[in-house]
């Protein structure tokens, strides 16, 4: 009778225990293989993003864009940064500090996340330099990725760092869902 009622006390305990312990098991799952917990360092998203946010990036299967917000592991920062993907590979990229405006092959894009003009300084790769349009050129390589902060000015990107290569991009930041500063959310 005791072993009974041991073994029905031991049925009733895994009924409810075994849909905890799956539901456990797939969010570790889902937090080791697909998603990503990242906290936002610095200033170089502003304000679109803000120092100390907390994001969720999606990992798997995932396929750089133009427009992307990435989060990178930089090989030349040795840290994890957080950019936007403005050039994919075969893009030409061209900065023109003089008109405030980012071209990709021919076309000036459209930057609303922007707040305050881009300004020209002496860190940039003077390589990329064209004398004759006064703008910075840059022919993105198969498997790169030229990428920029939101907030230029405080931003060491691929005007600094070169290109991003695939194998440093981890994924994109989808979702906030922690910020002192900015709204939770989907991240455009």
């Amino acid at each position: 009778r005791m072993k009974q009622r041991f073994l029905n006390a031991a049925d009733s305990f895994l009924e409810f225990a075994e849909p905890v312990i799956l539901s456990v098991f797939a969010v570790i799952c889902i937090f080791t293989f697909v998603v990503r917990s990242i906290d936002v360092n610095g200033e170089s998203m502003e304000h679109t993003l803000y120092e100390g946010d907390k994001l969720i990036a999606r990992e798997i299967m995932y396929t750089p864009e133009r427009g992307d917000i990435a989060v990178i592991a930089s090989t030349a920062l040795d840290e994890v940064i957080i950019k936007r993907v403005v050039g994919i590979r075969g893009d030409t990229v061209e900065i023109d500090y003089s008109e405030n405006a980012v071209y990709v092959n021919g076309e000036k894009i459209t930057e609303d996340y922007l707040w305050e003009p881009m300004q020209n300084r002496p860190v940039f790769a003077q390589g990329f330099y064209d004398k004759n349009s006064g703008r910075y050129v840059y022919h993105v390589p198969d498997d790169k990725y030229f990428v920029m902060g939101d907030n230029r000015n405080h931003s060491t990107d691929s005007r600094i760092i070169g290109f991003i290569d695939r194998d440093e991009i981890i994924g994109k930041a989808m979702y906030r869902y922690s910020s002192d500063r900015g709204s939770t959310g989907r991240i455009e």
